[in-house]
C-alpha cells in the first residue's frame, strides 16, 4: 500500500512535467484521478507507517509506553476489506495504464525545452519553500516544503528515465532531502497521536529528540542542495 501511494505521487509529478505534451486539461484530469487513488490508500498506509516508526523508536530507546501506541494503531486497521474501495482502486490503476499508453515522448527540441522549463519551475518552488522553512518550525511551512521537494525529486527521476540515463549525484541528494522531510512528517503525525492518547511525557521526549535531529539534517541538506547551489 505504501509503495502504491508513493507511486501515485510519482505519477502526478510525471503528468505535471508532461503537461505541455499531453495537454493541461488531460494532465489535470489524471491528477484528480490520482488524488482520489491516494485518498483511498491513505488511511491504512499512514497507520502502517506509524506502527513501523513506533516499533523502531521503541527498539532504539527502550520506551515501554510505545507498546500501547502500537496496540492502539493495530486496532485501528480495517478488519474487513472495503470491496467497493478495492474495486475503485483497481479501476483507477487500469485507467492510468491506459492513459500512459496514449503518451509518446520524443527528443524534439520544443518538448525538451518544455520538460526543462517544468523542472526549473519546480526547482524554484522548492527553493522558495526551503528558504521559508529554514528559519521557521511551523508545521504548514514544512508540509509545503516536503511537497515541493518531493515533486522536484520525482520529476527529476522521471526525466532521467525517459532520457535513458541514471540519476546523478544531485538527484540522489534531492531524493535524500525528500526522504528526510518525509521522516519529519511521520514524527509530527506520531506526536499528534501521542497527544491524542494522553500525551505521555516519555514518548514526547523521545519523539522530540528524534525530530530535532531530523530537522537539523533537513536544514543542512536544504541549504546545500537548494539555496547555495
Amino acid at each position: 500500500v505504501h509503495d502504491l501511494r508513493v507511486l501515485t505521487k510519482k505519477l502526478r509529478a510525471a503528468w505535471k512535467i508532461g503537461a505541455e505534451v499531453v495537454g493541461k486539461e488531460f494532465e489535470a484530469e489524471r491528477g484528480n484521478v490520482l488524488r482520489e487513488l491516494s485518498a483511498l490508500l491513505a488511511g491504512n498506509r499512514d497507520l502502517a507507517v506509524l506502527v513501523n516508526l513506533s516499533r523502531d523508536l521503541s527498539g532504539r530507546h527502550e520506551e515501554p509506553a510505545f507498546h500501547d501506541v502500537i496496540a492502539h494503531l493495530q486496532s485501528e486497521f480495517t478488519q474487513v476489506k472495503d470491496r467497493k474501495a478495492e474495486t475503485r482502486v483497481k479501476a483507477i490503476i487500469e485507467s492510468e495504464m491506459e492513459a500512459w499508453k496514449r503518451v509518446e515522448f520524443s527528443d524534439h527540441a520544443s518538448e525538451i525545452r518544455a520538460h526543462r522549463a517544468a523542472i526549473r519551475k519546480s526547482r524554484e518552488a522548492a527553493k522558495r519553500a526551503t528558504a521559508e522553512a529554514l528559519h521557521d518550525d511551523e508545521a504548514e511551512l514544512w508540509h509545503t516544503w516536503r511537497k515541493r521537494v518531493k515533486r522536484l525529486r520525482y520529476q527529476r527521476d522521471f526525466l532521467a528515465e525517459i532520457q535513458g540515463r541514471n540519476p546523478g549525484i544531485h538527484d540522489r541528494r534531492i531524493s535524500r532531502l525528500g526522504s528526510r522531510l518525509g521522516d519529519r512528517n511521520d514524527l509530527a503525525n506520531l506526536t499528534h497521536l501521542v497527544e491524542t492518547l494522553g500525551n505521555e511525557p516519555g514518548l514526547r521526549k523521545v519523539i522530540a529528540r528524534e525530530e530535532r535531529q531530523v530537522m537539523g539534517n533537513c536544514r543542512r541538506l536544504g541549504r546545500r542542495n537548494l539555496i547555495r547551489r
